[in-house]
């Protein structure tokens, strides 16, 4: 009882940043636990290195105060799903709350913690997750909690401003393992007045079209039916019933995802490399996209579909394009349940435009390509500017993007006087710095932040996630 009285007072003076409401204590200190044993697990899905290094890593998590990791895996790579529950420690129902602290460390000469965290401090407890798990009703808080910007489950080393320091991106849960399969609390089934020992995870008992597991992670409540389909409460495009299907790649209903197919084309010949999407490219664009609390998930061949080599053509016009679009996005079918998830994006060998060949261009509402041989022949200029390889299709693929998110309306986008340092425009659009301006295109993989007064926007606050799902 002195423990559960020691934390809840410690609770009520978190500050509000940590997403903890008054009500939850009261709660809490007014339940009768019942007198049995509950395992959490902690369950890491996904660890993204930010910083672009291919590091080797590993996790320490406590939780209620042990050293709970069960088996001490280290992980090599950029981009890491982990196929199983990193950590579990079994605890008294009476304990109310229990505190949860999930470590990330980098291996070295001497080992280093990455950040995780939102937390501002420079040593180890702003670097990682500190959390407190309420028994009663499965949700946790404190640097991260249902309903905050970043998502549940989802937290970066970014959310604190400060991008150097071994930041990583991280997505887990944390529920109850109690022989039942879902993730409903013993508590929770009593109030429901559910069969605390049967499995209702896959179960829709309201009929809203989404089940138990899923709402009741979400907030919802299980039992009241939900008009899901016209729910969109992150404005991101995505309805709640398609989060609960894209849920799977860890979508979020409660902050923002941006979903692309990515599809590729054969080279011309056997020894020449095939015109992709470099992997650092697209972690390029998820970083600048990560420091506005947005998520972008490419699918090149890891989300169901995307990944297809289409067959090589010298240049795709408009009827290619969509037809590529047609037969490899949609799979023939004009009502594919990804049209409207996903954007489709083509990495080709070069676009005909007009009077000349293209770096890039939007075709469709929700459709882009990218011209790679456009990019390598012009390899030698970018250079000379700063720019690499990497930097350039993930820059010219933003700047594609960012049209299917309704950055048209402005002077500095596609402007053809910004070209070259001998055009006028070209300095009086220095202020917008932006891949949208085409003197910063190849070159910058960001939009601009309209933080000049002339000549400027800020894209950031005016892009529209739902744009490419809206009728034409």
């Amino acid at each position: 009882m002195r423990k559960l009285l020691v934390l809840a007072i410690f609770a009520l003076l978190l500050p509000v940043g940590f997403g903890f409401h008054k009500i939850e204590v009261i709660n809490v200190l007014n339940t009768t636990f019942p007198d049995k044993n509950v395992t959490v697990v902690v369950h890491i899905y996904r660890i993204r290195s930010m910083s672009l290094e291919d590091n080797t890593v590993y996790f320490k998590i406590l939780i209620n105060g042990e050293d709970s990791v069960w088996w001490k895996q280290e992980f090599k790579g950029l981009d890491i799903w982990l196929e199983w529950p990193v950590a579990w420690r079994t605890v008294k129902y009476e304990n109310g709350v229990i505190p949860i602290q999930i470590e990330l460390w980098k291996k070295g000469i001497i080992d280093e913690p990455c950040d995780i965290s939102r937390g501002k401090s420079p040593y180890l407890y702003g670097k990682s997750l500190n959390l407190f798990f309420n028994l009663t009703t499965g949700e946790w808080y404190g640097d991260d909690w249902l309903h905050d910007g970043n998502g549940y489950g989802h937290a970066s080393g970014y959310e604190d401003g400060n991008y150097e320091e071994n930041d990583y991106e991280i997505w887990f849960d944390i529920y109850e393992r109690d022989g039942d399969g879902d993730r409903l609390t013993y508590w929770e089934k009593l109030k429901y007045g559910l069969n605390t020992s049967k499995d209702y995870s896959e179960l829709d008992l309201d009929g809203d079209g989404i089940p138990c597991d899923w709402e009741d992670k979400y907030g919802y409540n299980p039992l009241v039916a939900e008009d899901h389909k016209h729910l969109d409460p992150d404005e991101d495009g995505l309805d709640n019933i398609e989060e609960w299907r894209t849920s799977q790649w860890l979508s979020d209903p409660f902050a923002k995802d941006i979903f692309i197919e990515v599809d590729f084309m054969k080279a011309k010949y056997p020894w020449q490399k095939d015109y992709t999407l470099p992997k650092k490219s697209q972690y390029l664009i998820c970083n600048a996209f990560a420091k506005h609390n947005i998520t972008v998930h490419f699918d090149d061949g890891c989300l169901g579909g995307g990944g297809d080599l289409i067959p090589f053509d010298k240049g795709m016009d408009s009827k290619d394009l969509i037809n590529a679009r047609n037969k490899y996005f949609l799979n023939g079918d004009p009502n594919n349940w990804r049209d409207g998830i996903f954007h489709y994006a083509i990495i080709c060998c070069q676009i005909e435009w007009y009077w000349r060949p293209a770096g890039g261009r939007m075709f469709y509402r929700d459709g882009f390509a990218v011209g790679a041989q456009y990019v390598r022949n012009w390899l030698w200029s970018l250079r000379l500017q700063g720019s690499d390889y990497i930097t350039a299709m993930a820059s010219v693929f933003m700047h594609e993007l960012g049209h299917n998110l309704g950055l048209f309306a402005f002077d500095g986008i596609d402007n053809e006087s910004t070209r070259f340092p001998w055009q006028r425009g070209y300095w009086i659009w220095a202020p917008y710095e932006s891949c949208m301006n085409y003197r910063y295109v190849f070159k910058l993989v960001d939009y601009s932040n309209g933080d000049d007064k002339e000549y400027d926007q800020n894209d950031w606050a005016i892009i529209n996630l739902r744009y490419f799902d809206e009728d034409w």
